[in-house]
């Protein structure tokens, strides 16, 4: 039996690790998951200043949790280890396993996720193993080579390190039927939250969502190319043909009652689908069975080009509460560059039909992008403002050019890289005062208190062109005064939703205590007789005394 030590790096989701997990297990071997920090940690300090830790933003890693991760795998004593990140943590993988591999030299670790599956050639420089691309059959039978004692170099999916260099192996065909996988591993055995220094066993993290939403994918691949994605390098890797694939209703629905079963406190269902919203038919058949067998509210990805009016209102039915929508630009020919071809007012008409049938809008920009121009950028504000008053704008990211992506070949081409990111892989373009404006007047645009005639003004105005942080700090204003702190939940609506729990808590048995305990507390107070502390019986008869 082998036993297998997965490390996930910033990510206490982890929905790939979880998978590997469960099937190991159901093979018979042993499987241990350790969440190095979370999805809440990014870009904390954690590390600065400590010479013996790591301080690369988004990744900080003070020395205790590095101390912490080498004492827990003494204990473990595991077969082999297995690191799964993103390229934002492609240094601190580097690190960490330079370090394990001063305390444990015959230890095997192998790599995976998106980093490592576009960039093996790298990750091999430094892990015993890269699995590039799904990882299941992989990690399977790399288990049990290493545990027999026989070769791994022919092992389909693995990049496999050897003493003259390395030997990259064929790739596996994809898995047809998703359905043939076992369910996702949410079982908290084995389970470790490592932080500050400590190794939690069964608990998630104190912010994570984990505590209330259950995150799945009722797919894998995506309909789509874009040239910022790694689903570009991904289907490059297994061709479009046997890239997207979907499980059936009844996996989903029996996916999803088992963990409604085997966690009562869920509230909410995430699907991380990158594109929930395909293929017709299946999405009737599933907004049928989940309002009939689930009936939580959901949250899933959708696509401009798969916003048909009939699909979209039979899930708001079923529960679909809210939803991101990528629209990246404004600018049919910054849309080009991306893969996304599609025009301006087909989002515009996505944008209205969501908000028309209730469901809650999140809108997902590319800003900082160098080969965008006034003009472009321009666009994209005209677009904003032809949008519904009432969306929420994601957090404008910058535009990320990672190693081996067809949007950093492009940008590659026209001499506009600059200095790569230490330790992540990628290329950001110099920012620039224009770049500020632009995302803080597209943050603008979702607040139904900014006046459109004002924003095109402030569009205009040749001193706040020059002087940005001003709209930069109007804007700060709006979403300190609009949001929950570190959310997308409006203040407004987290008000009404208090006040509606409030009024469901009325007249119920936790209520009635509350109440008798202020009461008795208050005769307390009031029947206490010269300062002594003790209560006056005031002749009560033995079952009052």
């Amino acid at each position: 039996m082998a036993h297998v030590a997965f490390v996930s790096l910033f990510d206490e989701w982890c929905l790939g690790v979880r998978s590997m997990s469960t099937l190991l297990r159901e093979k018979g071997h042993k499987s241990s998951i350790i969440y190095f920090r979370d999805l809440h940690s990014f870009n904390d300090k954690q590390g600065e200043g400590d010479p013996n830790g790591f301080h690369n933003p988004p990744g900080s890693v003070h020395s205790r949790d590095i101390d912490a991760l080498i004492r827990h795998l003494h204990d473990l004593q595991p077969t082999i280890v297995g690191f799964s990140f993103m390229s934002n943590f492609h240094g601190l993988a580097i690190f960490l396993t330079k370090r394990l591999k001063k305390e444990f030299p015959n230890l095997p670790i192998v790599w995976g996720g998106s980093d490592p599956t576009v960039n093996p050639d790298q990750g091999v420089q430094h892990a015993d193993y890269v699995c590039q691309g799904e990882g299941e059959e992989a990690m399977l039978e790399l288990a049990e080579a290493i545990v027999a004692g026989t070769p791994t170099d022919s092992i389909a999916n693995l990049w496999v390190k050897t003493e003259d260099g390395h030997k990259p192996n064929p790739s596996r065909p994809t898995e047809k039927d998703l359905d043939n996988y076992p369910l996702t591993d949410f079982d908290q055995t084995d389970k470790w939250y490592l932080h500050d220094g400590r190794v939690d066993l069964g608990i998630y993290p104190p912010q994570s969502h984990l505590h209330r939403n259950y995150p799945t994918m009722t797919s894998r691949g995506c309909p789509y190319n874009c040239s910022f994605c790694c689903n570009s390098n991904y289907r490059e890797l297994y061709g479009p043909a046997k890239y997207v694939r979907r499980h059936s209703v009844d996996y989903v629905i029996r996916e999803l009652e088992h963990r409604i079963k085997t966690f009562p406190n869920l509230k909410m269902i995430e699907f991380w689908d990158d594109v929930f919203t395909f293929k017709s038919d299946w999405l009737h058949e599933f907004a049928r069975e989940y309002k009939a067998r689930i009936g939580l509210p959901f949250f899933a990805y959708t696509h401009p080009q798969m916003c048909k009016d009939e699909d979209l209102r039979v899930l708001r039915d079923a529960g679909w509460d809210h939803t991101i929508m990528g629209v990246q630009s404004g600018s049919e020919e910054i849309l080009q560059m991306y893969d996304r071809n599609m025009a301006r007012q087909r989002m515009v008409d996505s944008a209205h039909l969501l908000n028309d049938i209730g469901v809650g809008l999140i809108v997902d920009l590319i800003g900082n992008n160098p080969m965008e121009d006034e003009e472009t950028m321009r666009e994209t504000f005209d677009m904003l403002l032809d949008f519904p008053k009432d969306f929420i704008m994601h957090e404008v990211n910058p535009l990320a050019m990672y190693r081996n992506f067809p949007i950093t070949r492009i940008a590659e081409q026209r001499n506009l890289l600059g200095p790569m990111l230490e330790g992540r892989n990628a290329w950001l373009a110099e920012d620039k005062p224009e770049y500020h404006f632009w995302t803080a007047l597209w943050t603008l645009t979702q607040f139904e208190a900014m006046p459109r005639k004002t924003l095109r003004a402030m569009a205009d105005d040749p001193y706040l062109r020059e002087h940005p942080e001003v709209v930069e700090g109007i804007m700060q204003g709006f979403l300190k005064s609009s949001y929950m702190n570190g959310t997308y939940v409006r203040k407004d609506k987290r008000i009404n939703e208090m006040e509606k729990e409030r009024e469901s808590l009325e007249g119920s048995r936790l209520i009635r205590w509350a109440k008798r305990l202020r009461d008795t507390k208050n005769l307390w107070s009031t029947n206490t007789s010269n300062g002594n502390g003790r209560l006056r019986t005031q002749n009560a008869g033995p079952a009052e005394a």
